[in-house]
């Protein structure tokens, strides 16, 4: 073989090296963002514990799914924070950072009962509050200061939030106590297993 033909051996051989290199790297794949770890203390159904009007824990709705976690009260309200951060991914924060805004609208901590879900895949999950009249000392400051910081109920979607608000009396008791419930999730199907509870004998709230 002779000096050129070797020349261009070499040549062709390193351009081939030089465009392969890019072809076979490692591609990194970010994991899709979750939801925070949920994390129970058994602190009780009320937000800062203590006590409350009765019936308050009775509002807060079980999903009774092996694959979905739930904590209450004071546990609730910390993963809602938490998860009102999980800025990576806007569809698993947004019904987190609307709760979290009507939770600045509790003044003297008072009685507010709380439940946090989440999926067990970190992918799905929502959260409840529950608003008892007798423990709100001034009941128009209240509905003012959550229609500032709540929206217009929507159904949602499976990749958009959805969000309900209800006020609905005692079972069987309508001129005793009444409740301010209020439930965001990360899809569809959260509002819909929580508000067909309320339906049959709540209005829309605020």
């Amino acid at each position: 073989m002779g000096v050129i033909a070797r020349r261009t051996v070499a040549v062709i051989a390193a351009c081939v090296l030089s465009v392969g290199v890019p072809a076979i790297a490692p591609t990194a794949y970010a994991d899709p963002a979750t939801l925070p770890p949920m994390t129970s203390t058994n602190a009780g159904p009320i937000i800062g514990g203590g006590g409350s009007a009765p019936g308050v824990a009775q509002q807060l709705t079980s999903l009774a799914n092996p694959d979905v976690q739930e904590v209450d009260g004071s546990d609730a309200a910390q993963f809602v924070t938490a998860a009102a951060a999980a800025a990576a991914n806007p569809q698993l924060a947004a019904p987190f950072t609307l709760l979290r805004r009507v939770l600045t609208c509790q003044t003297n901590n008072a009685g507010w009962g709380a439940r946090a879900f989440r999926r067990n895949d970190g992918l799905w999950g929502g959260a409840m509050l529950v608003i008892a009249k007798s423990t709100t000392g001034n009941v128009d400051a209240l509905v003012a200061c959550v229609k500032t910081n709540w929206r217009k109920s929507t159904a949602g979607g499976e990749a958009a939030m959805c969000n309900n608000g209800w006020t609905t009396p005692t079972m069987g008791a309508r001129n005793s106590e009444v409740y301010y419930i209020l439930l965001a999730g990360t899809a569809a199907d959260f509002c819909v297993g929580l508000s067909g509870k309320y339906a049959t004998n709540a209005s829309g709230w605020p």
